[in-house]
């Protein structure tokens, strides 16, 4: 119950929720985070369910395993039909305007928290939220390059919409939450206050992932959206160097792309070529449940991002997974994690897109297991301090507040 008078806080999103996808994910540890603190939240969704053509057997408005109500102001599916996209967004936009009404009478105690990527959606937001006085609070976890949208007419449209949300809408926000230093830099350079931005990387639930000792049946796990500009092919090239020098190595890959054709197919074929088709276990998209166990089977786990600037700007979920379970990290030295990390104390960093220097990090590891595990467990710790949502979601809500954070890794 919420009493008369007390703050209220609002999370509008057009990701899924409160599973389906990275910004998922984070968004259900960040209103988990406030539940524990004894806040209570409200989530409400711009767009409905979309996963890889799956379908939710969601209600309208749905409760959590923790008890947060989240309500879908379109359709509750996203369908695949274009028309019904067009007229579900419509939908969502008059439901979006007439919540925003609804927070009137209670403007001065209501933050909207915001983790949005599209355009329409914003204008509303900032626009209603900066003239009527509601504090509002936009989480920004990446920021793209113009690569991400070659192609026709409405991908360069997308783009131009990016970065008016990014350079334009998002500056209207009372405070900004971003993923990395090199976001806030950003905008910084945009003359936007740098006592009104937060760097929080990401959230991880450290009580979830780690399983205690489990029998090691893979020297490497990989665990994302396997995509070539997500360094798969450097580490898959990694293990070709090393099974040329007579250095077995066993691999899984969990995970593929939602919501497009499966690229296994051709991971496969790159694996036959390069010899090591025996090597490597791919496991497809699995539950969240799965990932963990799949993990906790590894040796190493490998994260092999190239320096580009979506790698830059952005800070993997997995990263933070990949230290709950208490393993020894390898990291291409891209983005924060070069700064947050001390290599070979608590991760072991290669050189991002060097396929020699990946090979040669693994191979160092193998031969030093009990120095690994040093690394392991400290690598955990540090990141337990930067990551572990519990503590994380208090920082960020001093910040919102206005209340110094002492205790602040970033």
């Amino acid at each position: 119950m919420r009493f008369k008078g007390s703050p209220r806080n609002i999370l509008i999103t057009s990701a899924n929720f409160p599973t389906g996808s990275a910004a998922a994910n984070y968004l259900n540890l960040f209103c988990k985070g406030l539940v524990h603190h004894g806040q209570a939240v409200e989530v409400f969704l711009l767009k409905g369910y979309f996963l890889a053509g799956r379908k939710t057997s969601d209600a309208k408005k749905n409760f959590t395993d923790y008890g947060t109500p989240y309500t879908y102001l379109g359709f509750i599916n996203r369908s695949s039909n274009k028309l019904v996209k067009v007229v579900g967004d419509l939908y969502g936009m008059a439901a979006l305007l007439v919540l925003l009404f609804s927070f009137l009478g209670r403007r001065k105690i209501t933050t909207v928290f915001a983790y949005n990527n599209e355009i329409h959606h914003s204008i509303i937001l900032n626009c209603f939220c900066r003239l009527s006085g509601i504090k509002l609070v936009t989480f920004v976890p990446e920021y793209y390059d113009i690569s991400e949208f070659s192609g026709n007419f409405f991908h360069r449209l997308r783009w131009y919409s990016f970065l008016l949300n990014f350079h334009y809408l998002n500056r209207l926000s009372d405070k900004l939450i971003v993923f990395s230093r090199y976001i806030r830099d950003k905008y910084l350079e945009k003359k936007y206050p740098e006592k009104d931005i937060l760097v929080q990387p990401n959230l991880t639930d450290f009580d979830f992932w780690y399983q205690g000792e489990n029998e090691e049946k893979f020297t490497i796990g990989y665990s994302g959206t396997p995509y070539k500009k997500d360094g798969i092919e450097d580490l898959l090239s990694a293990i070709s160097i090393l099974k040329k020098r007579n250095i077995e190595v066993d691999a899984v890959i969990i995970g593929d792309v939602v919501n497009e054709r499966s690229i296994i197919p051709s991971l496969k074929d790159f694996c036959e070529i390069n010899g090591i088709n025996g090597s490597v276990t791919f496991t497809g998209l699995v539950s969240l449940e799965e990932v963990r166990e799949w993990l906790n089977k590894s040796v190493i786990l490998a994260i092999t991002r190239p320096n580009i600037v979506q790698t830059v700007a952005g800070f993997p979920t997995k990263l933070g997974e990949y230290f709950a379970c208490r393993k020894i990290v390898l990291s291409t030295r891209v983005g924060d994690a070069g700064t947050y990390f001390r290599d070979r104390d608590e991760i072991v960093f290669a050189e991002a897109g060097n396929t020699d220097s990946i090979a040669e990090n693994i191979e160092w590891i193998l031969k030093n297991r009990e120095e690994g595990k040093k690394i392991a467990l400290n690598g955990f710790h540090k990141a337990s301090k930067l990551l572990e949502y519990k503590s994380r979601v208090s920082a960020i809500m001093k910040f919102v507040n206005g209340i110094e954070d002492s205790n602040s890794e970033t």
